[in-house]
């Protein structure tokens, strides 16, 4: 398994930018610039950046066969976004992280195995974001990250010293 992270790329912040002769602009510059993103499967995270500070707001993957072209800003996704770019200051971004075959380098085409593996790092991506911002929009693959308690290593913090214990599995996953 292997994967290219692509992005920053602009986002519309409202609804009125994301319309049909913008939306083929902003693939068709894509497309110049990495023959084949569109088109490519795997997993987008949508943020809003404000200087350097990132933040993300949702993450999704692609479809069997519709590729980040098909998926990313289908009306329900684009109110998420939208949404979010109304509670944070900054502009909204997306980062594509697309699947890749490892021994050509190219992009890889939609399979089961493909998608079990999206999958797979979707919940990943999703865990990671809701670290990183516990607002994150996904309802979905969420549960258990937002409800799981491992005191100084997931979820809320310890309040007063860590335990020896704590701080050695702390140091072997290197928190």
């Amino acid at each position: 398994m292997q994967y290219q992270v692509h992005g920053p790329f602009w986002s519309p912040r409202f609804q009125s930018e994301a319309s049909a002769g913008a939306m083929r602009a902003f693939w068709d510059e894509m497309e110049e610039m990495t023959p084949g993103l569109p088109r490519a499967i795997g997993v987008y995270v949508f943020s809003t950046c404000h200087g350097q500070t990132y933040t993300p707001w949702y993450v999704g993957k692609t479809n069997a066969m519709a590729g980040f072209r098909g998926e990313i800003f289908q009306n329900h996704k684009l109110s998420h976004y939208v949404s979010a770019s109304e509670r944070k200051r900054g502009y909204p971004v997306i980062h594509l992280i697309a699947k890749i075959e490892p021994v050509r380098g190219n992009f890889c085409k939609a399979s089961q195995q493909s998608g079990r593996e999206i999958d797979e790092l979707e919940t990943v991506m999703i865990g990671m974001a809701l670290r990183a911002n516990p607002d994150v929009c996904n309802s979905k693959k969420t549960w258990f990250n937002r409800t799981c308690q491992v005191p100084g290593i997931i979820g809320d913090t310890l309040t007063g010293r860590p335990s020896d214990a704590v701080m050695t599995l702390r140091n072997t996953l290197k928190l």
